[in-house]
Protein backbone atom coordinates (compact mmCIF):
# COMPACT_ATOMS: atom_id res chain seq x y z
CA UNK A 1 0.00 0.00 0.00
CA UNK A 2 1.23 3.52 -0.72
CA UNK A 3 0.76 5.48 2.25
CA UNK A 4 -1.79 8.50 1.94
CA UNK A 5 -0.80 10.01 5.41
CA UNK A 6 1.02 13.11 4.29
CA UNK A 7 -1.34 13.40 1.21
CA UNK A 8 -3.98 14.09 3.88
CA UNK A 9 -2.53 15.24 6.77
CA UNK A 10 0.47 17.44 6.00
CA UNK A 11 2.11 20.25 8.09
CA UNK A 12 3.12 22.30 5.08
CA UNK A 13 1.95 22.80 1.53
CA UNK A 14 3.67 24.07 -1.46
CA UNK A 15 1.63 24.70 -4.57
CA UNK A 16 3.67 25.09 -7.28
CA UNK A 17 2.16 26.66 -10.82
CA UNK A 18 0.39 29.10 -8.37
CA UNK A 19 -1.29 31.91 -10.16
CA UNK A 20 -2.78 35.51 -9.64
CA UNK A 21 -5.08 34.67 -12.23
CA UNK A 22 -7.88 33.66 -9.48
CA UNK A 23 -10.38 32.36 -12.47
CA UNK A 24 -8.30 29.73 -13.59
CA UNK A 25 -7.31 26.06 -12.01
CA UNK A 26 -3.74 27.66 -10.93
CA UNK A 27 -5.01 30.69 -8.97
CA UNK A 28 -8.07 28.78 -7.76
CA UNK A 29 -6.11 25.87 -5.89
CA UNK A 30 -4.51 28.61 -4.02
CA UNK A 31 -7.59 30.72 -2.96
CA UNK A 32 -10.09 27.54 -1.96
CA UNK A 33 -6.61 26.17 0.09
CA UNK A 34 -6.55 29.87 1.47
CA UNK A 35 -10.11 29.81 2.55
CA UNK A 36 -10.32 25.97 3.77
CA UNK A 37 -9.16 25.49 7.66
CA UNK A 38 -6.01 24.33 6.79
CA UNK A 39 -3.59 25.13 9.60
CA UNK A 40 -0.10 24.31 7.94
CA UNK A 41 2.38 26.20 6.26
CA UNK A 42 1.45 26.94 2.86
CA UNK A 43 4.57 28.10 0.15
CA UNK A 44 3.55 29.33 -3.32
CA UNK A 45 6.30 28.77 -6.18
CA UNK A 46 6.23 29.94 -9.83
CA UNK A 47 9.54 31.79 -10.86
CA UNK A 48 7.53 34.36 -12.81
CA UNK A 49 6.34 36.20 -9.85
CA UNK A 50 7.53 37.84 -6.84
CA UNK A 51 4.66 37.40 -4.67
CA UNK A 52 1.22 36.22 -5.14
CA UNK A 53 -1.40 38.58 -3.43
CA UNK A 54 1.14 39.71 -0.66
CA UNK A 55 2.46 36.64 -0.27
CA UNK A 56 6.05 35.66 -1.00
CA UNK A 57 6.36 33.11 -4.40
CA UNK A 58 9.81 31.00 -4.55
CA UNK A 59 11.22 30.46 -7.62
CA UNK A 60 11.73 26.83 -7.11
CA UNK A 61 10.48 24.21 -4.50
CA UNK A 62 14.10 23.89 -3.92
CA UNK A 63 14.30 27.18 -2.44
CA UNK A 64 11.83 26.65 0.21
CA UNK A 65 14.40 26.11 3.27
CA UNK A 66 11.44 24.52 5.21
CA UNK A 67 10.41 20.89 4.68
CA UNK A 68 7.26 20.11 2.17
CA UNK A 69 4.65 17.51 3.13
CA UNK A 70 3.01 17.84 0.34
CA UNK A 71 3.27 19.64 -3.10
CA UNK A 72 0.56 20.46 -5.15
CA UNK A 73 1.58 20.60 -9.39
CA UNK A 74 -0.34 22.19 -11.52
CA UNK A 75 1.47 23.27 -14.34
CA UNK A 76 2.19 22.38 -18.21
CA UNK A 77 2.62 19.28 -18.55
CA UNK A 78 5.64 19.81 -20.21
CA UNK A 79 7.28 21.24 -17.12
CA UNK A 80 5.48 18.56 -14.72
CA UNK A 81 9.00 15.88 -14.95
CA UNK A 82 11.33 18.74 -13.85
CA UNK A 83 9.20 20.07 -11.09
CA UNK A 84 9.03 15.97 -9.80
CA UNK A 85 12.40 15.96 -10.05
CA UNK A 86 12.69 18.94 -7.63
CA UNK A 87 10.36 17.78 -5.39
CA UNK A 88 12.01 14.18 -5.35
CA UNK A 89 15.29 16.42 -4.80
CA UNK A 90 13.50 18.55 -1.73
CA UNK A 91 12.12 14.66 -0.17
CA UNK A 92 8.94 16.20 -0.67
CA UNK A 93 6.43 13.12 0.92
CA UNK A 94 3.43 13.48 -1.36
CA UNK A 95 3.15 15.05 -4.44
CA UNK A 96 -0.37 15.54 -5.88
CA UNK A 97 -0.21 16.55 -9.96
CA UNK A 98 -3.47 18.27 -11.39
CA UNK A 99 -2.01 19.17 -14.51
CA UNK A 100 -3.39 16.45 -17.24
CA UNK A 101 -1.55 15.43 -20.94
CA UNK A 102 -0.76 12.44 -19.74
CA UNK A 103 -1.88 8.93 -21.08
CA UNK A 104 -5.57 9.97 -21.10
CA UNK A 105 -4.16 11.94 -24.05
CA UNK A 106 -2.53 9.13 -25.77
CA UNK A 107 0.89 7.51 -27.21
CA UNK A 108 3.01 10.74 -26.18
CA UNK A 109 0.97 11.44 -23.22
CA UNK A 110 1.98 7.87 -22.21
CA UNK A 111 5.75 8.29 -22.52
CA UNK A 112 5.28 11.44 -20.55
CA UNK A 113 3.59 9.35 -17.34
CA UNK A 114 6.40 6.54 -17.42
CA UNK A 115 9.01 9.47 -17.36
CA UNK A 116 7.39 10.58 -14.30
CA UNK A 117 7.19 6.69 -12.98
CA UNK A 118 10.65 6.39 -13.34
CA UNK A 119 11.77 9.82 -11.57
CA UNK A 120 9.76 8.51 -8.37
CA UNK A 121 11.02 4.34 -8.68
CA UNK A 122 12.90 3.83 -5.46
CA UNK A 123 11.99 7.11 -3.81
CA UNK A 124 10.00 7.83 -0.95
CA UNK A 125 8.06 10.51 -2.86
CA UNK A 126 4.37 9.24 -3.64
CA UNK A 127 2.37 10.79 -6.59
CA UNK A 128 -1.57 10.97 -6.84
CA UNK A 129 -2.54 11.88 -10.21
CA UNK A 130 -1.63 13.29 -12.63
CA UNK A 131 -4.68 14.19 -14.18
CA UNK A 132 -6.13 14.32 -10.74
CA UNK A 133 -9.18 16.48 -9.45
CA UNK A 134 -7.89 16.92 -5.97
CA UNK A 135 -9.22 15.55 -3.07
CA UNK A 136 -11.52 17.05 0.32
CA UNK A 137 -10.69 16.72 3.57
CA UNK A 138 -14.35 16.58 5.02
CA UNK A 139 -12.94 16.47 8.94
CA UNK A 140 -10.72 18.90 9.07
CA UNK A 141 -12.59 21.30 6.56
CA UNK A 142 -10.16 21.38 3.81
CA UNK A 143 -8.96 19.97 0.85
CA UNK A 144 -7.31 20.85 -2.92
CA UNK A 145 -9.31 21.53 -5.42
CA UNK A 146 -9.51 23.87 -8.55
CA UNK A 147 -13.88 24.20 -8.58
CA UNK A 148 -14.79 27.46 -8.80
CA UNK A 149 -17.67 26.12 -5.79
CA UNK A 150 -15.34 25.18 -3.01
CA UNK A 151 -17.05 26.53 0.15
CA UNK A 152 -15.36 24.12 2.84
CA UNK A 153 -16.50 26.67 5.44
CA UNK A 154 -19.93 24.81 4.66
CA UNK A 155 -18.87 21.28 4.72
CA UNK A 156 -20.72 19.12 7.01
CA UNK A 157 -18.95 16.19 8.54
CA UNK A 158 -19.85 12.69 7.69
CA UNK A 159 -18.89 9.17 8.08
CA UNK A 160 -19.05 8.51 4.37
CA UNK A 161 -15.72 8.27 2.09
CA UNK A 162 -16.10 8.39 -1.52
CA UNK A 163 -13.97 7.33 -3.94
CA UNK A 164 -14.25 7.90 -7.68
CA UNK A 165 -12.67 7.64 -10.72
CA UNK A 166 -12.91 11.41 -11.93
CA UNK A 167 -13.91 14.90 -10.67
CA UNK A 168 -17.94 15.12 -12.23
CA UNK A 169 -19.50 12.13 -10.48
CA UNK A 170 -17.60 12.48 -7.56
CA UNK A 171 -18.79 16.45 -7.26
CA UNK A 172 -22.26 15.11 -8.44
CA UNK A 173 -22.89 13.29 -4.97
CA UNK A 174 -20.61 15.61 -2.95
CA UNK A 175 -23.73 17.97 -3.55
CA UNK A 176 -25.60 15.94 -1.49
CA UNK A 177 -23.46 17.16 1.41
CA UNK A 178 -25.76 19.94 1.26
CA UNK A 179 -28.82 17.88 2.11
CA UNK A 180 -27.20 16.67 5.00
CA UNK A 181 -25.13 13.54 3.86
CA UNK A 182 -21.63 13.92 5.75
CA UNK A 183 -18.99 12.80 4.02
CA UNK A 184 -15.04 12.04 5.78
CA UNK A 185 -12.57 11.91 2.40
CA UNK A 186 -13.38 12.64 -1.37
CA UNK A 187 -10.46 10.60 -3.30
CA UNK A 188 -9.89 10.72 -6.55
CA UNK A 189 -6.53 9.58 -7.64
CA UNK A 190 -6.99 10.69 -11.83
CA UNK A 191 -4.54 8.46 -13.79
CA UNK A 192 -2.98 6.26 -10.87
CA UNK A 193 0.25 6.47 -12.19
CA UNK A 194 1.37 5.62 -8.05
CA UNK A 195 -1.21 6.16 -5.29
CA UNK A 196 -4.29 3.69 -6.47
CA UNK A 197 -8.17 3.27 -6.28
CA UNK A 198 -6.92 0.85 -4.35
CA UNK A 199 -4.75 2.34 -1.89
CA UNK A 200 -7.20 4.75 -1.40
CA UNK A 201 -10.08 1.81 -0.63
CA UNK A 202 -7.04 0.80 1.92
CA UNK A 203 -6.77 4.03 3.29
CA UNK A 204 -10.97 4.31 4.10
CA UNK A 205 -11.06 1.21 5.79
CA UNK A 206 -8.32 1.79 8.28
CA UNK A 207 -9.68 5.43 8.71
CA UNK A 208 -11.77 5.74 12.53
CA UNK A 209 -13.77 8.46 11.23
CA UNK A 210 -15.17 6.57 7.58
CA UNK A 211 -17.82 4.20 8.35
CA UNK A 212 -19.44 3.95 4.86
CA UNK A 213 -17.53 3.56 1.93
CA UNK A 214 -18.88 4.56 -1.52
CA UNK A 215 -16.89 3.96 -5.25
CA UNK A 216 -17.45 5.36 -8.29
CA UNK A 217 -15.38 3.09 -10.60
CA UNK A 218 -14.76 2.63 -14.08
CA UNK A 219 -12.09 0.13 -14.09
CA UNK A 220 -9.82 -1.94 -11.15
CA UNK A 221 -6.07 -2.73 -11.77
CA UNK A 222 -5.38 -5.27 -9.00
CA UNK A 223 -8.59 -7.56 -9.07
CA UNK A 224 -7.54 -9.60 -6.14
CA UNK A 225 -7.04 -7.10 -3.86
CA UNK A 226 -9.65 -5.02 -4.65
CA UNK A 227 -11.94 -8.33 -3.24
CA UNK A 228 -9.22 -8.80 -0.58
CA UNK A 229 -10.01 -5.12 0.78
CA UNK A 230 -13.72 -5.59 0.37
CA UNK A 231 -13.84 -8.28 2.61
CA UNK A 232 -11.62 -6.56 5.11
CA UNK A 233 -14.20 -3.58 4.83
CA UNK A 234 -17.18 -6.59 5.83
CA UNK A 235 -15.01 -7.67 8.50
CA UNK A 236 -14.87 -3.90 10.02
CA UNK A 237 -18.38 -4.07 9.41
CA UNK A 238 -18.05 -1.03 6.96
CA UNK A 239 -20.48 -1.60 3.74
CA UNK A 240 -19.27 -0.54 0.52
CA UNK A 241 -21.75 0.90 -1.86
CA UNK A 242 -20.38 1.03 -5.39
CA UNK A 243 -22.01 2.37 -8.56
CA UNK A 244 -19.84 0.79 -11.39
CA UNK A 245 -19.52 2.45 -15.16
CA UNK A 246 -17.64 1.96 -18.07
CA UNK A 247 -19.33 -1.70 -19.00
CA UNK A 248 -20.18 -1.35 -22.34
CA UNK A 249 -18.54 -1.72 -25.03
CA UNK A 250 -18.67 1.98 -26.39
CA UNK A 251 -17.90 2.98 -22.67
CA UNK A 252 -14.89 0.95 -22.65
CA UNK A 253 -13.37 3.07 -24.98
CA UNK A 254 -14.20 6.40 -23.33
CA UNK A 255 -12.48 5.00 -20.10
CA UNK A 256 -9.50 5.05 -22.19
CA UNK A 257 -9.47 8.44 -23.16
CA UNK A 258 -10.37 9.30 -19.83
CA UNK A 259 -7.95 8.37 -17.41
CA UNK A 260 -5.84 6.44 -19.93
CA UNK A 261 -6.91 3.66 -18.51
CA UNK A 262 -7.51 -0.04 -21.21
CA UNK A 263 -10.76 -1.60 -19.94
CA UNK A 264 -10.96 -3.97 -22.69
CA UNK A 265 -12.44 -6.28 -19.62
CA UNK A 266 -14.78 -5.50 -17.41
CA UNK A 267 -16.05 -7.40 -14.61
CA UNK A 268 -19.35 -8.68 -14.48
CA UNK A 269 -20.81 -7.18 -11.62
CA UNK A 270 -24.36 -8.52 -11.73
CA UNK A 271 -22.68 -11.64 -10.85
CA UNK A 272 -20.46 -10.63 -7.87
CA UNK A 273 -22.62 -11.19 -5.17
CA UNK A 274 -20.60 -10.63 -1.67
CA UNK A 275 -22.35 -9.93 1.82
CA UNK A 276 -20.40 -6.63 2.14
CA UNK A 277 -20.89 -4.79 -1.42
CA UNK A 278 -23.99 -2.61 -2.08
CA UNK A 279 -24.52 -2.60 -5.82
CA UNK A 280 -26.26 0.96 -7.12
CA UNK A 281 -27.51 1.61 -10.37
CA UNK A 282 -28.08 5.45 -9.75
CA UNK A 283 -26.23 8.59 -8.61
CA UNK A 284 -30.12 8.61 -6.96
CA UNK A 285 -29.21 5.46 -5.44
CA UNK A 286 -25.59 6.25 -4.36
CA UNK A 287 -26.91 9.25 -2.25
CA UNK A 288 -30.12 7.43 -0.81
CA UNK A 289 -27.92 3.82 0.09
CA UNK A 290 -25.10 6.44 1.26
CA UNK A 291 -27.23 8.68 3.05
CA UNK A 292 -29.10 5.85 5.02
CA UNK A 293 -25.98 4.32 6.23
CA UNK A 294 -24.59 7.67 7.69
CA UNK A 295 -27.60 8.53 9.41
CA UNK A 296 -28.91 5.90 11.24
CA UNK A 297 -27.28 2.41 13.00
CA UNK A 298 -28.54 -1.06 11.70
CA UNK A 299 -31.95 -1.63 10.48
CA UNK A 300 -34.60 -3.85 11.43
CA UNK A 301 -36.93 -5.67 8.97
CA UNK A 302 -40.15 -4.79 10.53
CA UNK A 303 -41.75 -2.04 8.09
CA UNK A 304 -45.03 -0.42 7.93
CA UNK A 305 -46.41 2.06 5.55
CA UNK A 306 -48.25 5.49 6.85
CA UNK A 307 -50.74 6.82 4.43
CA UNK A 308 -53.79 8.75 3.55
CA UNK A 309 -53.85 7.79 0.04
CA UNK A 310 -55.00 4.31 -0.83
CA UNK A 311 -53.91 4.01 -4.55
CA UNK A 312 -50.71 5.29 -3.47
CA UNK A 313 -49.64 3.05 0.01
CA UNK A 314 -50.63 0.10 -2.65
CA UNK A 315 -48.33 1.75 -4.95
CA UNK A 316 -45.34 1.60 -2.70
CA UNK A 317 -46.72 -1.75 -0.88
CA UNK A 318 -45.98 -3.55 -4.59
CA UNK A 319 -42.90 -1.95 -4.46
CA UNK A 320 -42.10 -3.22 -1.01
CA UNK A 321 -42.81 -6.77 -2.31
CA UNK A 322 -40.79 -6.47 -5.12
CA UNK A 323 -37.90 -5.41 -3.13
CA UNK A 324 -38.03 -7.92 -0.84
CA UNK A 325 -39.27 -5.96 2.16
CA UNK A 326 -42.17 -7.39 4.01
CA UNK A 327 -45.31 -5.89 5.88
CA UNK A 328 -45.88 -6.91 9.28
CA UNK A 329 -49.54 -6.44 9.95
CA UNK A 330 -50.88 -4.24 12.61
CA UNK A 331 -51.90 -5.97 15.58
CA UNK A 332 -55.23 -5.51 16.99
CA UNK A 333 -54.25 -3.44 19.44
CA UNK A 334 -52.91 -0.85 17.05
CA UNK A 335 -55.78 -1.37 14.85
CA UNK A 336 -58.03 -0.53 17.79
CA UNK A 337 -56.45 2.72 18.26
CA UNK A 338 -56.91 3.87 14.86
CA UNK A 339 -60.33 3.06 14.56
CA UNK A 340 -60.68 5.20 17.90
CA UNK A 341 -58.68 7.72 17.16
CA UNK A 342 -60.04 8.41 13.70
CA UNK A 343 -63.05 7.16 13.91
CA UNK A 344 -63.95 4.83 11.05
CA UNK A 345 -65.22 1.50 11.77
CA UNK A 346 -62.97 0.05 9.07
CA UNK A 347 -60.26 -2.55 8.92
CA UNK A 348 -56.76 -0.85 9.22
CA UNK A 349 -53.88 -2.93 7.84
CA UNK A 350 -50.17 -2.43 6.80
CA UNK A 351 -50.49 -0.58 4.52
CA UNK A 352 -51.96 1.71 6.29
CA UNK A 353 -54.70 3.96 4.68
CA UNK A 354 -56.12 6.51 6.91
CA UNK A 355 -58.41 7.79 4.35
CA UNK A 356 -58.76 11.21 2.99
CA UNK A 357 -61.07 11.74 6.45
CA UNK A 358 -58.11 13.15 8.15
CA UNK A 359 -58.90 16.43 5.95
CA UNK A 360 -61.37 17.55 8.77
CA UNK A 361 -58.69 16.83 11.60
CA UNK A 362 -55.15 16.83 10.89
CA UNK A 363 -54.29 15.85 14.58
CA UNK A 364 -55.84 12.17 13.52
CA UNK A 365 -53.73 12.38 11.07
CA UNK A 366 -50.50 13.53 13.20
CA UNK A 367 -51.81 11.18 16.81
CA UNK A 368 -52.06 7.77 14.31
CA UNK A 369 -48.24 8.39 13.43
CA UNK A 370 -47.38 9.40 16.87
CA UNK A 371 -49.12 5.90 18.04
CA UNK A 372 -47.74 4.05 15.10
CA UNK A 373 -44.19 5.31 15.84
CA UNK A 374 -44.40 4.89 19.84
CA UNK A 375 -45.91 1.13 19.77
CA UNK A 376 -42.58 0.37 19.33
CA UNK A 377 -43.34 -2.35 16.30
CA UNK A 378 -41.82 -1.00 13.55
CA UNK A 379 -38.41 -0.15 12.67
CA UNK A 380 -38.44 1.30 9.66
CA UNK A 381 -41.76 3.85 8.74
CA UNK A 382 -42.68 4.81 5.00
CA UNK A 383 -44.47 8.24 4.75
CA UNK A 384 -45.79 8.96 1.26
CA UNK A 385 -46.56 12.92 0.55
CA UNK A 386 -49.07 11.68 -2.38
CA UNK A 387 -49.11 15.40 -3.53
CA UNK A 388 -48.95 19.11 -2.49
CA UNK A 389 -51.00 19.76 -0.59
CA UNK A 390 -48.86 22.40 1.31
CA UNK A 391 -50.39 22.68 5.24
CA UNK A 392 -51.45 19.02 5.46
CA UNK A 393 -47.98 18.01 4.46
CA UNK A 394 -46.50 20.95 6.20
CA UNK A 395 -47.82 19.33 9.55
CA UNK A 396 -47.35 16.06 8.92
CA UNK A 397 -43.58 17.20 8.57
CA UNK A 398 -43.84 19.20 11.98
CA UNK A 399 -45.09 15.77 13.49
CA UNK A 400 -42.28 13.51 11.80
CA UNK A 401 -39.42 15.70 12.64
CA UNK A 402 -40.49 15.82 16.33
CA UNK A 403 -40.65 11.87 16.55
CA UNK A 404 -37.33 11.60 14.45
CA UNK A 405 -35.97 13.79 17.48
CA UNK A 406 -37.43 11.46 19.79
CA UNK A 407 -36.87 7.87 19.13
CA UNK A 408 -34.61 6.73 16.15
CA UNK A 409 -36.89 4.92 14.42
CA UNK A 410 -36.10 4.96 9.97
CA UNK A 411 -38.25 7.49 8.48
CA UNK A 412 -38.45 7.51 4.87
CA UNK A 413 -40.82 9.92 3.81
CA UNK A 414 -41.35 10.43 0.37
CA UNK A 415 -42.45 13.29 -1.95
CA UNK A 416 -44.43 11.87 -4.78
CA UNK A 417 -45.23 14.92 -6.76
CA UNK A 418 -44.05 15.49 -9.94
CA UNK A 419 -44.27 19.31 -9.40
CA UNK A 420 -42.24 21.61 -8.05
CA UNK A 421 -39.88 20.49 -5.07
CA UNK A 422 -40.36 23.31 -3.34
CA UNK A 423 -42.80 23.35 -0.87
CA UNK A 424 -42.25 24.12 2.60
CA UNK A 425 -42.90 20.78 3.81
CA UNK A 426 -39.81 19.67 2.18
CA UNK A 427 -37.57 22.65 3.85
CA UNK A 428 -39.23 21.44 7.11
CA UNK A 429 -37.69 18.00 7.21
CA UNK A 430 -34.58 19.31 5.61
CA UNK A 431 -33.60 20.65 8.74
CA UNK A 432 -33.33 17.36 10.12
CA UNK A 433 -30.29 16.75 7.99
CA UNK A 434 -31.68 12.69 7.53
CA UNK A 435 -32.94 11.20 4.09
CA UNK A 436 -35.90 12.13 2.10
CA UNK A 437 -36.94 11.19 -1.05
CA UNK A 438 -38.75 12.29 -4.16
CA UNK A 439 -38.41 8.55 -6.15
CA UNK A 440 -40.02 6.15 -4.62
CA UNK A 441 -38.00 3.05 -6.54
CA UNK A 442 -34.96 4.82 -5.11
CA UNK A 443 -36.49 5.20 -1.68
CA UNK A 444 -37.88 1.38 -1.28
CA UNK A 445 -35.12 -0.01 -3.20
CA UNK A 446 -32.27 1.54 -0.93
CA UNK A 447 -34.27 1.11 2.16
CA UNK A 448 -34.38 -2.72 1.07
CA UNK A 449 -30.46 -3.02 0.66
CA UNK A 450 -29.46 -1.34 3.70
CA UNK A 451 -31.99 -3.98 5.68
CA UNK A 452 -30.48 -6.32 3.96
CA UNK A 453 -27.43 -5.56 4.75
CA UNK A 454 -28.14 -4.83 8.61
CA UNK A 455 -29.57 -8.46 8.48
CA UNK A 456 -26.70 -10.04 7.36
CA UNK A 457 -24.01 -8.08 9.30
CA UNK A 458 -26.88 -9.43 12.83
CA UNK A 459 -26.90 -12.96 11.69
CA UNK A 460 -22.86 -13.14 11.21
CA UNK A 461 -22.48 -11.59 14.63
CA UNK A 462 -24.86 -14.46 15.80
CA UNK A 463 -22.89 -17.20 14.21
CA UNK A 464 -19.72 -15.53 15.78
CA UNK A 465 -20.60 -15.51 19.31
CA UNK A 466 -22.52 -19.17 19.06
CA UNK A 467 -18.98 -20.59 17.62
CA UNK A 468 -17.34 -18.43 20.75
CA UNK A 469 -19.33 -20.41 23.24
CA UNK A 470 -19.20 -23.33 21.85
CA UNK A 471 -15.59 -23.25 21.96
Amino acid sequence: MRSLQTLVSPNSIAIIGASERFHQNAGRVMVNLQKSKFSGEIYLVNPNYDTISGIHCYPSVLEIREEVDLACVIVPFKHAPDILRECVKKQVKSVIIISSGFSESGPDGITREEELKEIVKGTETTVYGPNSPGFYHFIGNWGISFSPRFEPKNFYKGSVGLISHGGSLGRAVLDANEKGLGFSYWLSPGNEMDITINDCFEFLISDPSTETILLIMESISEEERFFRLLHQAYNKQKPVILLPIGHSKISRIAVKYHLGRNNDYSIPWDMVNHPGLVKAESIDEVVALSWLFDTYQKAGKRTAIFSWAGATSIYLADLCDKYGIQLQPLSSELQQKMKTITGIDKSFMNPLDLTTIVYDDLSKLTTCLEVLHKSGDFDNIIVNFPFQVDYQNEILSEQMKKLMEERDSIFIPIFMSQGYQGELAIDILKETKKPYFFHENTAIKSLSAYINYSETQRQEEEHNEKTIKSC
